[in-house]
């Protein structure tokens, strides 16, 4: 009778540590099995049936993407500029990708507003006010009247010239890009500067005239005879100034050749919204 009220205690204990482990939350321990392993078969079955299951292949998770919006932006510069960086002023440098209207505006959306396209208007007034047109009146050419006029004036001259380069474009199917000389030599570098002026590349990378640059030289020239003073307000002086927008398209051409001159020099200050339009390989001269 000891024997038994004895196994009877001890059958109890286990039934109440094994309450205790479920009210816990935990599982009590189990056979073997549990952990991925079969027991050992004990009538003598084959070895291979206590191997633990063949591990399968797992696939690797995809790596999170990028936010859309940036990795657009990034590439959609990418795609308008070799430089990875869209420029302030000067035309993009030309890359294997065909622009769209979209990348077009969005281009032309940058330059036309942005802090560095504000301030040259100011160098060119300062410098009319300094030698102003022997004829122009009193309010043109003192004080700070005669100020907002001349940079209203270069201001609008640029505007248009902007705008009526991005119209020609997309009707024409025009790229605005630069194309830089293959050639490193001095004068063959130079004319191909001042020829692309006059003609250019297609969206389908074929030469054509660039109606873009007469378009936006006449746009510069003739908006201003709708408000400069009387005298240089008729034809001859419009075309003055078409052809000095058209000279100044060759002089941005000239300075976009000799990027990979003076691009590294300007990358070393990082002024804001000055980025050299050459690549960025060749700016910094890593490897290919």
């Amino acid at each position: 009778m000891k024997v038994f009220g004895l196994a009877l205690l001890i059958v109890t204990f286990l039934r109440g540590a094994v309450a205790v482990n479920v009210e816990a939350g935990l599982e009590p321990k189990s056979a073997p099995a549990a952990v991925g392993v079969s027991a050992p078969n004990q009538q003598g079955s084959s070895p291979s049936a206590s191997l633990p299951d063949t591990p399968q292949p797992q696939k690797p998770k995809p790596s999170s993407p990028q936010s859309p919006a940036r990795s657009s932006i990034r590439s959609g510069d990418s795609k308008v500029s070799a430089s990875g960086k869209l420029p302030a002023i000067l035309a993009p440098q030309i890359t294997e990708d065909r622009l769209t209207v979209h990348d077009k505006l969005k281009l032309y959306s940058h330059q036309a507003v942005n802090p560095v396209a504000l301030l040259l208007p100011v160098f060119a007034t300062g410098i009319a006010m300094a030698h102003p047109p022997e004829h122009y009146p009193h309010a043109w050419k003192n004080g700070g009247g005669a100020f907002g006029r001349l940079y209203g004036d270069y201001l609008a001259r640029r505007e248009s010239a902007q705008a009526a380069q991005l119209l020609t474009e997309v009707a024409f199917r025009e790229d605005p890009r630069y194309e830089p000389a293959r050639s490193h030599n001095l004068a063959t570098r130079i004319s191909h500067a001042l020829t692309f002026t006059l003609i250019d590349k297609s969206d389908s990378n074929r030469r054509m005239p660039a109606f873009s640059n007469f378009a936006g030289a006449a746009a510069s020239g003739f908006t201003a005879s709708a408000y400069v003073p009387s005298g240089y307000n008729d034809l001859v002086h419009a075309e003055r100034r078409s052809a000095l927008g058209l000279a100044g398209f060759a002089a941005g051409n000239l300075v976009n050749e000799f990027c990979p001159q003076w691009g590294p020099l300007v990358s070393r200050f990082h002024i804001p919204f000055i980025h050299p339009p050459c690549p960025e390989r060749i700016r910094t001269k890593l490897p290919d």
